[in-house]
């Protein structure tokens, strides 16, 4: 079978095509060989402005470096191609979420409540995990989360891709023909103003979970919205949306942007409370048992066709190297000119013109009013001094919040595994009772169909409470996530907050000469003596000049340190034998020399049987290339993330 190829991917299958272009499962090929399985998006869709997005790829790629999360799309790679752009990442089994809509809609096989609750979760996890990440000097948001641009793997995880792209894909909204289908998953204010923020994104979370729950859209025109809420019923069983989903919708779906929750994370708390307080019973498992009975017809395709695809020769796709034609130029000829030199009578002109104007200048020189005098500029010391002042808000706010998201993220996870536990003892309890039964011989098959199922309840029970068990380990971690971006809202505000410069206050009728403006630092209050906290790395002013080996910030270097040599993780036993499959997030310290000097565990999915420790040790005997500023190697950070999978 012969497939057609896109830039170095040959592409094995179409699996959707939407207002994007196409989605495809792909293979990416190299002169040694297939290299791999992936998703490849061709954006060629009508809701794609070409130049406009390519625009967006050297920043959106950098981005990618830092942004690692377990919902995330992993090792993106932008291709500019003379075809179409396009955007590939690695492959796991997964459908896009507008083919579940299609898919649900189609079979009448709605998405359960529950379900549609952790799907959620997990996209505002990915979100969440944008926020903790500064780029250009704020925090990363999506901008552009549209179902197409989500995948629901058929192991029951969610992946977000486009991160860095949404200012540059709202100009769907600008095609008269493609704009109906964007819309309902927009902002008002971001439909009005092409304005992509955080709480932009929690309206497109709302959108996408009353999409999931109802089986239809929130209408294209924002002012058609009101009271689509109080009339939500869940798809295909004409009962109402259960009253603590509706005030959920109703905080992210809310017209003013400051009615909304404040950023993913805080949607994310309160969703927790409905996920495992009790009413709901999510689990990994359930969604994957949902996402093989709605597509279990295309993944034993897909399992068929990925048999002969792994061992495709890619001979036929590679394509020769282009022969470079040496360049010719032809001489120009001269044209002779005639009549006086042009640049005679330009000079002259020129000349009349400067005169002019310095007879002018003399002349106004008597008239002007004495210049008033400007601000002056603070000294290195009163920067240092703001800079430390600023330093010691933030890390007292850190502080402090971290404490009360720790109280509050171990109250909840406690109550919830108190809850399963009681749970799964009665339903043990009914099991034992119905076994009794069968060993009396009084058992129908309706009855051992049941006690099956309870089985099969149970399992998923201890399934999420072994998770609930490990989120509690990993509870610092966590409470540290939230309370950073508390922190640095709230020193973003106080830096941004009015002020009055009595030095600046001017007279109605004072003329100013045209200047560089001058900065000043903000001034803060006097503040208490923070909680000790270990100090960040010390990070230069990106106008400093950089000399090899000094410490850059990762957002001021040319290039950022890539890995040369990796080293397997040392994995245990106990953590090959787990049947477990994730990925550990470490922060590196790379010396102008290319080694790890500090690393710093960020994330990890499992916390035991030693497997963030492994990771941690490998990642420290990792070399590096090192970074590059103003042509010299300099010392920066740099997020690794460490793959395993002990499932094979």
């Amino acid at each position: 079978m012969q497939y057609r190829t896109f830039d170095s991917y040959v592409l094995f299958k179409k699996v959707h095509q939407d207002e994007l272009g196409h989605l495809y499962r792909a293979g990416e090929i190299t002169p040694e060989g297939l290299a791999g399985m992936r998703w490849l998006r061709v954006l060629d869709g009508e809701g794609v402005v070409p130049t406009d997005l390519v625009e967006a790829f050297p920043d959106a790629g950098k981005l990618a470096g830092f942004l690692k999360s377990a919902n995330t799309a992993t090792n993106p790679r932008f291709i500019d191609n003379d075809e179409a752009p396009g955007i590939a990442w690695d492959y796991v089994a997964a459908q896009p979420l507008n083919l579940i809509y299609e898919k649900v809609h189609t079979e009448g096989f709605p998405v359960p409540v529950d379900n549609a609750l952790l799907i959620m979760e997990k996209i505002a996890m990915a979100l969440s995990a944008g926020l903790t990440i500064e780029f250009g000097g704020k925090p990363v948001v999506h901008g552009f989360l549209l179902p197409s641009l989500i995948q629901v793997s058929n192991d029951g995880e969610a992946v977000v891709s486009g991160f860095g792209l949404g200012g540059k894909l709202l100009a769907a909204l600008d095609i008269p023909s493609v704009a109906p289908s964007v819309k309902p998953y927009l902002a008002p204010e971001v439909i009005i103003t092409r304005q992509t923020g955080r709480r932009g994104d929690i309206y497109s979370l709302g959108a996408i979970l009353y999409h999931l729950l109802t089986g239809k859209p929130l209408p294209a025109e924002p002012d058609q919205r009101d009271g689509c809420i109080d009339s939500a019923e869940l798809a295909f069983e004409d009962e109402p949306v259960p009253d603590d989903i509706k005030a959920l919708l109703g905080r992210t779906l809310a017209t003013k942007p400051e009615d909304r929750f404040s950023s993913a994370a805080d949607f994310k708390k309160e969703l927790d409370k409905l996920l495992y307080g009790g009413a709901y019973s999510p689990t990994t498992f359930n969604l994957a048992l949902f996402m093989d009975r709605l597509f279990r017809a295309e993944i034993e395709t897909e399992e068929r066709e990925r048999e002969s695809e792994t061992d495709l020769d890619v001979a036929p796709y590679l394509q020769p190297e282009p022969e470079i034609e040496p360049e010719t130029t032809s001489p120009v000829a001269k044209v002779p000119s005639s009549g006086p030199p042009k640049g005679l009578w330009l000079g002259i002109g020129a000349a009349a013109v400067v005169a002019a104007v310095a007879i002018t200048a003399v002349v106004m020189m008597g008239r002007q009013p004495p210049q008033p005098e400007l601000p002056p500029t603070p000294s290195p010391e009163q920067i240092e001094e703001q800079r430390q002042a600023n330093e010691a808000t933030y890390q007292r706010i850190l502080q402090e919040e971290m404490e009360k998201q720790k109280a509050e993220m171990e109250d909840r996870l406690l109550s919830e595994i108190k809850n399963r536990q009681d749970r799964i003892e009665q339903l043990q309890q009914r099991v034992i009772s119905m076994e009794q039964q069968a060993k009396s011989g009084q058992e129908s098959s309706d009855e051992r169909r049941e006690r099956e199922a309870i089985q099969k309840q149970i399992k998923a029970e201890e399934e999420a409470q072994r998770q609930r068990e490990t989120e509690l380990e990993a509870l610092p971690q966590l409470a540290e996530e939230q309370a950073r971006i508390v922190a640095a809202d709230t020193v973003a505000q106080l830096e941004t907050a009015p002020r009055v410069d009595e030095s600046s206050t001017q007279s109605a009728d004072a003329v100013l000469t045209p200047q560089a403006a001058v900065a000043t630092p903000t001034p803060v209050p006097p503040l208490p003596t923070p909680t000790t906290v270990p100090k960040p790395t010390q990070v230069p002013a990106p106008s400093e000049q950089a000399t090899a080996g000094r410490f850059v910030d990762p957002q001021n270097v040319d290039a950022l340190p890539t890995v040369d040599k990796r080293v397997v993780p040392p994995w245990s036993r106990s953590a090959i034998r787990s049947e477990r499959n994730g990925v550990v997030i470490v922060n590196v310290l790379v010396t102008a020399q290319g080694q790890a000097e500090q690393v710093e565990l960020i994330r990890a999915d499992h916390l035991r049987f030693g497997i963030p420790e492994a990771a941690v040790a490998a990642v420290r005997e990792y070399t590096f290339i090192p970074a590059t500023k103003a042509g010299v190697n300099v010392k920066t950070q740099v997020t690794v993330a460490v793959v395993y999978d002990f499932t094979r």
